[in-house]
């Protein structure tokens, strides 16, 4: 069974929300976020399972308006501070995620806010509202298993990650993101929810 099948209700919402216009601030990708939370959250994890960490493509939207990522943290992991450069959204289907958020200036970062995302949290980003970020996991408890739907323009093998001001230079700085991992290996790990609820 294909990935997105899991997500199928989620992608298409997606197509038809696509169709009618691409969000383009932080407003209509919260709303868009709002709506799709329902699909987005039908899909459970075993909890009895420890999924092979990496990042599994769902689906990508053959026009290249949209795709659908679900990652696999290892516990402890700390990400570096990246951006996107496109609208995105994730939700967290199992244990937590910490969030911190930054402001790009005079060749540092500095962090604006932070927040603990539980499993059925969700958060939204759209430029030209700074999207760079960096995200963590609990050393204990449940794995961390999130979705992310990313718009146009995401690079699937090339990531952008910000480095600190040094006398070799600094900033935005390309990096190439680890393989795509197979679905074959956590599908096994994922139910769809009995009361599945429907996105708008």
């Amino acid at each position: 069974m294909p990935m997105k099948t899991l997500w199928g209700p989620m992608i298409e919402a997606m197509d038809r929300a696509s169709a009618a216009a691409a969000p383009r601030s932080v407003a209509e990708v919260a709303a868009l976020m709002h709506a799709l939370t329902g699909d987005a959250l039908a899909v459970t994890c075993d909890p009895t399972m420890t999924l092979p960490w990496g990042r599994y493509l769902v689906h990508a939207d053959p026009a290249g308006r949209y795709n659908v990522q679900l990652d696999v943290f290892s516990s402890g992991y700390e990400g570096a501070i990246h951006g996107h450069g496109t609208w995105g959204i994730f939700w967290v289907l199992q244990g937590a995620l910490m969030v911190r958020d930054f402001e790009l200036a005079l060749g540092t970062a500095r962090a604006q806010r932070a927040a603990l995302l539980g499993a059925g949290g969700a958060q939204c980003f759209c430029p030209p509202a700074s999207d760079w970020h960096q995200v963590a996991t609990p050393a204990e408890g449940p794995q961390t298993v999130s979705l992310h739907l990313y718009g146009p323009g995401f690079d699937l093998d090339e990531g952008v990650y910000f480095a600190e001001m040094t006398k070799d230079g600094a900033g935005p700085t390309p990096y190439r993101r680890g393989p795509l991992g197979d679905p074959a290996r956590v599908l096994p790990g994922l139910r769809v929810h009995a009361g599945r609820g429907g996105s708008a």
